[in-house]
């Protein structure tokens, strides 16, 4: 049995079509991958900063309450709020921090409560982290 030339006639079309559909989808699934991908290494690099802004705001409330530089409020007053920029730290770019400290009588000693909130904000992503310690003196 021969087939003729007349009946294969575009046969090479529909799998050069078949071809360039299944690369078009492969090539579409490879580039959501790699976008998710990227926004992921963002978000944790952002969620990263957060937390060490977070953690060098609590090592500095925590610093002051050790040297009494800082009197913090009375519970149950409102928290005092402790000043302390980062915006001009390498790697902490476009993070703030905000500090707060209670000072709790427990017999003869103080018990200072600290919370500190490390903001990073990088456009379409925003992380925040926080932290919170107690310091007995």
């Amino acid at each position: 049995m021969q087939i003729s030339i007349k009946q294969q006639q575009g046969s090479m079309l529909v799998i050069a079509l078949f071809i360039i559909v299944v690369m078009s989808l492969l090539a579409a699934t490879l580039s959501r991958v790699l976008s998710s991908t990227a926004d992921s290494v963002a978000n944790e690099v952002y969620s990263a900063k957060a937390y060490y802004a977070a953690e060098s705001g609590m090592d500095y409330g925590i610093y002051q309450v050790l040297r009494r530089n800082q009197v913090c409020a009375d519970f149950p007053n409102v928290p005092t709020n402790l000043q302390f920029d980062i915006s001009n730290e390498v790697g902490l770019e476009n993070c703030s921090v905000a500090i707060t400290c209670q000072s709790i009588p427990v017999d003869s000693n103080s018990l200072f409560y600290l919370t500190s909130t490390g903001t990073c904000d990088g456009g379409k992503i925003i992380a925040e982290h926080n932290i919170e310690a107690e310091v007995k003196l």
